[in-house]
């Protein structure tokens, strides 16, 4: 009578070489699909008030090979951002360029009106060709808040001073842009 081990000897041939070649074909699979991560933004804000290194919150949108995101930097514990910065790729990605929205906080090149700002929404008006950022100017962390517009005419590669679109003295939260 044959051991166990000598009847199902070739089987296990089989198996050990069929889940080794598997082993290999799905190795040289996935480093065929490898990539590099890209830093596209790092957040420059040292006061002392906010938490450094920090980008959070992102808003993106794409219209064609253009992608421009939106992003809060320097984020506070308890709520907003040192400034809104931006990311834009004009060829789908392979290149960026990114920034910081000018005056938008007291932190801000040039610097506004405003202690901290969050929430960022991006949209692109296709008609008139246009990219809008939105976000909530805090001028005071348990205040009002206002809604504010940035825009870029060049493709998303500079944004124009904020434009307060809504002051109602509530404290509007989660704002959102879109263009029709």
């Amino acid at each position: 009578m044959k051991s166990l081990i000598s009847r199902f000897r070739w089987p296990m041939y089989g198996l050990i070489a069929m889940t080794l070649s598997l082993v290999f074909v799905l190795a040289s699979t996935i480093s065929a699909f490898a990539f590099t991560l890209l830093k596209i933004s790092s957040d420059p804000y040292t006061n002392t008030t906010s938490q450094h290194a920090t980008e959070v919150e992102p808003d993106t949108f794409a219209f064609g090979s253009t992608i421009v995101s939106a992003f809060q930097v320097g984020r506070f514990f308890n709520g907003g951002a040192s400034d809104i910065g931006f990311a834009t790729s004009t060829n789908g990605g392979k290149s960026w360029t990114a920034g910081f929205l000018p005056g938008t906080t007291v932190n801000s090149t040039p610097p506004g009106p405003y202690l901290r700002a969050s929430d960022a929404s991006v949209a692109f008006d296709a008609k008139h060709k246009v990219w809008l950022i939105s976000y909530l100017g805090i001028k005071n962390p348990s205040g009002p808040v206002d809604v504010d517009v940035s825009r870029s005419t060049d493709g998303g590669l500079t944004w124009s001073p904020p434009v307060v679109v809504n002051a109602s003295g509530h404290f509007n939260d989660k704002n959102w842009t879109a263009c029709d």
